[in-house]
């Protein structure tokens, strides 16, 4: 593993391979909760969907955490049936929430199957009984989105905290999203990025462009060698 500061967007931990890279990332986000749970009495984490998260809710199920005093929550999700194989809060409870210790966490899944504009409305009202988040969890999209904020779209201008997206490239269409505002105000932010197809977004970050994933803030980076660029 190679480490380094990465202009304005943080500290990059440079893995070889996907699988060293979530490991890697698991004991890197569990310092990050157990220093939290050491200096205040609750942690708000929100998490993301995808395969290499996944990996690390796997190995994370395993941890000796004080459960209890964390607060689980979404980055997105999106608008399907409830247990939907395809929902981020499916892929949650089938890794992280297997365990006995994580189950006692309080996890707060956006109310997507009432549709984006009305779970959105939800969500946010639940996230002021929360209170601030202390660390997100994100991954970055081929075309360099992250949550459901996609380039382009005018919920990236909304200020509101939740937002809802009605024409996602991919299906479904609608998504249910943390706003660009809220994710600019997270303590922590910890991104995973791997796989080839990643590294044109961002190749062009480091030259300046801007994209979704470039205007959350700056993080800690968790990249693998496919992903990342040769740099000058």
């Amino acid at each position: 593993m190679q480490t380094f500061l990465w202009k304005d967007h943080g500290r990059v931990y440079l893995y070889p391979d996907s699988e060293s890279l979530a490991l890697g990332a698991t004991e890197h986000l569990v310092q990050i909760l157990r220093r939290g749970l050491a200096q205040a009495p609750r942690f708000h984490w929100v998490l993301a969907g995808g395969k290499t998260p996944a990996a690390c809710y796997r190995q994370m199920a395993r941890e000796v955490l004080d459960w209890q005093r964390l607060d689980l929550s979404l980055g997105d999700e999106r608008c399907l049936p409830v247990d939907h194989p395809e929902r981020n809060d499916t892929l949650i409870r089938n890794t992280l929430l297997q365990a006995e210790g994580p189950r006692s966490a309080r996890f707060e899944p956006m109310r997507a199957e009432w549709g984006a504009e009305v779970g959105s409305a939800h969500h946010a009202q639940v996230l002021e009984t929360l209170g601030g988040i202390d660390l997100v969890l994100l991954g970055m999209g081929e075309d360099g989105h992250t949550a459901s904020l996609f380039p382009g779209h005018a919920s990236l201008l909304s200020q509101a905290p939740v937002v809802p997206e009605y024409s996602a490239p991919k299906p479904p269409p609608e998504r249910i999203s943390l706003g660009l505002t809220l994710l600019q105000q997270a303590r922590r932010r910890v991104f995973l990025v791997t796989g080839g197809s990643k590294r044109a977004i961002l190749q062009a970050l480091d030259q300046g462009q801007r994209f979704p994933v470039g205007q959350v803030g700056a993080g800690d980076w968790f990249v693998d060698q496919d992903a990342w660029f040769e740099t000058q």
